[in-house]
This record gives C-alpha cells, sequence and structure tokens, in this order.
C-alpha cells in the first residue's frame, strides 16, 4: 500500500470528480423533466399556475334548474377542456368577468371548449329562475347555466368565492383555478395550452384598471358595517333614522323610515334616503321592489341628477366617470318598498 500511495490518491480523486459530474447532471436532467412536464412540446404554450396536485373535478350536485342546455354531468364533457365558472348575476366582480368568458366561448367552442356557468345565488332573489333566465339572456350568454340554488356544487369544489374558475383538462381533471377578477391572460393561455393550440396568443380584451375604491357595502343586518345613522339599528321593524354631521369616507347612514333586514334594507315611506361616503369611477346597487315601480332619486355631493326607475330585482348604475371620484352619493326612493341589499364600486 505504501509503495502505490500515490497512485490510489490518483484514483480515489478521479472517483470522486466523476460522483461530482454524476450528480450535477443527474440533478439537470431532473430538473429539466419537472420543467418541461407542464409544456406542449407540439404547440408550445405552457400551463402556467398550475394547481399544484390535479384532482377528478367534482360532477353537478342537486342542480334545480338548467338554462341553454338539458342536465349535464362531467362524465358527459370528457374529451372537452372545460371551465367552471361560480357567479351570481348581481355579482359586480361576476359581471365584469362575463365579456372574457364569452369570448372564449365564441373563439373556442367549436375546437372542444365548454363553459359551464354554475349560478349560486348571493341573495334569495337570486334562486328565482326567471330573474336567472332575463339575466343570461340579457348578457348574451349562449352556454350552459346550471342553477345551484342549495349550494351542493359549489360545497363539491370547496368553493368559498365568486366568481370562481376552475378549468378541467380532457381527463376530467382539475388542472387550474383563478378567483376573482383579473388573470385573464393567463386563463386563456391555459385554455389554448389544454386545447393544443398555438403559443401565439390573439390580443386579449383589455384587462380593466385597478384603482382603490370603496369595498362592498351590505346593508342588510347580517354583513353590515360602517352604518352611522345617528340612531341605532331596528331589526326587522320600521323605524326613523337621521344623517349625522358628517360621513366619513366607506360609511353609510339612513335618512327617514326604513326596515332593516338580513340580506337588504326597505324603505318604509315616501322620501326615505340614504347616503354613502364612497371613492372610486362606478357605483352600483343590489336593488329591487316590492310593489313596481319605485323611482330614485339620485344626488352626488348634494347636486340632484336624474332619476331611476326600479322595477327588477338586479344590478344598477347610480354613477360612473371616467376617473376615480371621492364624494357623497344620496338616494331617495318615492315610494315605499324599495329594497336595496349591497353597494359595489369600480
Amino acid at each position: 500500500f505504501q509503495t502505490h500511495a500515490q497512485i490510489i490518491r490518483k484514483i480515489l480523486g478521479v472517483i470522486i470528480i466523476l460522483a461530482v459530474v454524476a450528480m450535477v447532471f443527474g440533478n439537470s436532467i431532473y430538473i429539466t423533466k419537472t420543467t418541461s412536464a407542464s409544456t406542449n412540446a407540439a404547440t408550445g404554450t405552457e400551463l402556467q399556475n398550475g394547481v399544484a396536485q390535479p384532482f377528478p373535478a367534482p360532477d353537478f350536485k342537486d342542480i334545480s334548474a338548467w338554462i341553454n342546455s338539458p342536465p349535464l354531468h362531467i362524465q358527459d364533457l370528457r374529451g372537452k377542456v372545460v371551465l367552471i365558472d361560480f357567479w351570481a348575476y348581481s355579482c359586480i366582480n361576476c359581471i365584469r368577468t362575463l365579456p372574457y368568458l364569452i369570448d372564449w366561448y365564441s373563439k373556442y367552442h367549436k375546437q372542444g371548449f365548454e363553459i359551464i356557468g354554475v349560478h349560486s345565488p348571493e341573495f334569495d332573489f337570486e334562486r328565482n329562475l326567471q330573474n336567472v333566465q332575463a339575466a343570461v339572456k340579457a348578457d348574451k350568454i349562449l352556454y350552459p347555466v346550471a342553477l345551484d340554488n342549495s349550494f351542493a356544487t359549489w360545497q363539491n369544489y370547496n368553493n368559498l368565492y365568486w366568481p370562481a374558475h376552475y378549468l378541467i383538462d380532457k381527463n376530467g381533471d382539475v388542472v387550474y383555478e383563478h378567483f376573482g377578477e383579473g388573470e385573464y391572460n393567463v386563463t386563456e393561455n391555459n385554455i389554448r395550452y389544454l386545447l393544443g393550440l398555438g403559443s401565439a396568443m390573439p390580443t386579449a380584451l383589455e384587462a380593466q384598471k385597478m384603482t382603490v375604491t370603496t369595498p362592498e357595502t351590505y346593508l342588510g343586518y347580517e354583513r353590515s358595517q360602517e352604518f352611522l345613522s345617528n340612531e341605532n339599528k331596528s331589526l326587522d321593524i320600521a323605524a326613523t333614522y337621521s344623517y349625522p354631521a358628517h360621513l366619513p369616507l366607506n360609511a353609510w347612514a339612513l335618512q327617514g323610515s326604513w326596515i332593516i333586514q338580513g340580506q337588504k334594507i326597505i324603505s318604509a315611506q315616501k322620501g326615505a334616503a340614504i347616503k354613502i361616503h364612497f371613492t372610486g369611477k362606478q357605483v352600483f346597487a343590489v336593488m329591487g321592489c316590492t310593489k313596481p315601480p319605485v323611482h330614485v332619486q339620485r344626488k352626488f355631493n348634494g347636486v340632484p341628477a336624474s332619476t331611476i326607475e326600479v322595477t327588477e330585482h338586479k344590478l344598477y348604475t347610480f354613477f360612473s366617470e371616467p376617473d376615480a371620484t371621492d364624494g357623497e352619493l344620496e338616494l331617495i326612493a318615492d315610494a315605499p318598498g324599495l329594497e336595496i341589499y349591497t353597494f359595489t364600486f369600480g
């Protein structure tokens, strides 16, 4: 051993070097395989922001009615790329996603793409089939819509959001999820990837620029916040309220006689009014009335504007400007029975 020690040391050194090289190249090979697993070699497209662990798409459960389609099951859609859209027709965030959904359906439906709108009601009036049918027609939705009034399908997906999108591949697995607005380019890229189309994406609809706005404001006592009338809330009975001397940003108050219920407030007299201090480009309100029509006078910072006629339960636009504005919007009912559920802002 002493005679050949130098040769032995050289041989061991070579072995160590070879081992290190093998480890480096082995890891490189592993990394390459992992990265390319979500790449379509034929088209060059790549699945973006996919779920960590794809899972079999849950089926539709306890659907009370179908619009634009006979009853469907996930198994019926095997071999297609499917986007499940959880939405509600008076949800402003859902409404803002509809142009993108309609655009994708128009471009890719003939190539094996399907959208299923799962309508899960946020408010009681959204459970009404005729109301949803009218909204589907007004919004020019051509893809199937399932009424998930019991929230059974919502629970099958463990969903928590309006809107929520689940993208399903041809094997029936959920491979991509997105909650809320935005990420439209990513979603369209993933649709194209799953369909096996080219990587050159067409120009998507321009995403809306996000600005700081007043958060969605619920008026019923189950979820209301920032209520600042001089009087405390009286629940489920008519009571008289008055405005405070100052209304801070994002706060709201009532004046006149109103009934505050769990999901909504109801005017109990002619001239009942509500005021909200907001910031944003647009103001929407989910409204209806017990005995249509009810006319609502608008005032912005005390200056009267045009009157809006409320005839059905839906989302109404009360303010829209090109730039964000800080101000007070007041709505005055010309009759009892005006129902207001929530304010949303854009």
